[in-house]
């Protein structure tokens, strides 16, 4: 059985295939990639040019890989998604809680008035009370007169989803599953023991950065910044006066956010944007530029984990592309007074290529896959295909915890 993953980014798009094995595992054995085009913080302005970024980095992993894809597991993200607390209650017509009841309180607690042109993509529990009394995590088989449920919910645009299952039915692929990517991140960088003690996860991505807090296994919090690694290389473009693709050489060669980092008197040379002069600049003049730009990022985490009183041991784990800034981690824990990681995929194959932090959402969908075909899948079709993915996106919920 072949599992297939494609995290479309902003800046890139990769796509993985794998294959299971005999222990309910897997192995990587295509890979392909390619530059993004079409996108803007994470939802799609040119399906065209979309579709083809896709469909090159599809090409490129069934020639590695030696097989047709045809189905794929995607992740979503960007600046259309929300998300928001909500609760059900219900009396109890029986004794003992029956799945009926499960199902019957989570949909009480969706029944919420959504904005214009928005879907529920995840219904998520966080908790239940029987009676008021103690909070549990799963009430099937117990007692009680009346059920509720503390639930998070993530909604999403629904124009952005139908746009970006365009994009794969045009390059070829059908789209099996959407996975909110925040959440496929944490399954590839966070371990169980984080998420039960309490972990903030922050991935900076090409267009957007996703923030995610877990207590007791469950996602409590989730967050879209519009701050991420296009709008680094933006920021150096415009002070230094460059070209976009000499700033990106810069921010991928001398980016840094700690002053320790800094070589002092360290020249750069840089293309001017008028034309095809140069000019010298010094690495003290990058690190001002982007330690500037990751200290309201980081100050907005911090402002969600105080308003919203979240209590992470585990401290914050840092991943995706812009994680790679040099110094970060130092300079988080100065901000945060927490404990700060770089968060990379652990595997077994291809260790140079995936053990990087920019492919941790799409091992993750990996990861997420490889879960579907171990466990039970809950979701019933009808209707069209955006429909059907849609429905399996709240499905998900059953099989993520």
């Amino acid at each position: 059985m072949k599992l297939i993953a494609i995290d479309i980014g902003t800046t890139k798009i990769c796509v993985l295939i794998a294959q299971q094995t005999i222990n309910n595992d897997f192995e990587i054995i295509g890979i392909g990639k390619s530059p993004s085009k079409g996108l803007a913080r994470g939802v799609v302005v040119d399906i065209l040019s979309a579709a083809h970024s896709i469909k090159t980095a599809v090409k490129e992993a069934e020639l590695m890989a030696g097989c047709k894809i045809e189905s794929a597991i995607i992740g979503i993200s960007g600046s259309h998604i929300n998300s928001f607390n909500s609760q059900g209650m219900i009396s109890l017509k029986h004794k003992d809680i029956r799945e009926h009841d499960i199902n019957q309180v989570l949909a009480v607690a969706q029944s919420v008035p959504l904005p214009e042109g928005q879907q529920i993509l995840h219904a998520i529990p966080q908790f239940y009370t029987i009676d008021t009394h103690q909070k549990v995590q799963d009430p099937l088989g117990m007692f009680g007169m009346r059920l509720e449920a503390q639930v998070h919910i993530i909604t999403g645009a629904i124009g952005s989803v139908q746009n970006l299952i365009r994009c794969c039915e045009l390059a070829g692929v059908k789209v099996q599953d959407i996975v909110l990517e925040p959440l496929a991140s944490a399954q590839a960088v966070l371990s169980v023991d984080e998420r039960q003690m309490g972990v903030a996860l922050l991935d900076i991505g090409g267009g957007t950065s996703d923030f995610a807090i877990y207590q007791h296994s469950a996602i409590r919090h989730t967050k879209v910044f519009p701050y991420a690694g296009t709008l680094f290389t933006n920021d150096i473009a415009v002070v230094l006066r460059t070209t976009s693709a000499d700033a990106e050489r810069i921010k991928k060669e001398y980016g840094c956010v700690y002053h320790s980092y800094v070589v002092p008197g360290q020249e750069i040379s840089v293309e001017c944007a008028q034309g095809d002069q140069k000019m010298i600049i010094y690495e003290q003049e990058v690190y001002e530029i982007l330690e500037c730009r990751i200290t309201e990022l980081l100050t907005m985490v911090h402002h969600e984990m105080e308003h919203y009183y979240f209590a992470v041991p585990g401290g914050l784990v840092i991943t995706g592309g812009g994680s790679l800034l040099h110094g970060l981690q130092e300079h988080a824990q100065e901000i945060l007074k927490l404990p700060v990681r770089i968060g990379k995929p652990k595997v077994a194959h291809y260790k140079e290529f995936l053990e990087n932090p920019m492919h941790a959402t799409g091992y993750g969908l990996l990861v997420h896959g490889m879960k579907k075909l171990n466990g039970n899948d809950r979701a019933s079709f009808n209707g069209s295909l955006s429909q059907k993915v849609l429905a399996r996106m709240k499905s998900w919920i059953f099989d993520f915890f």
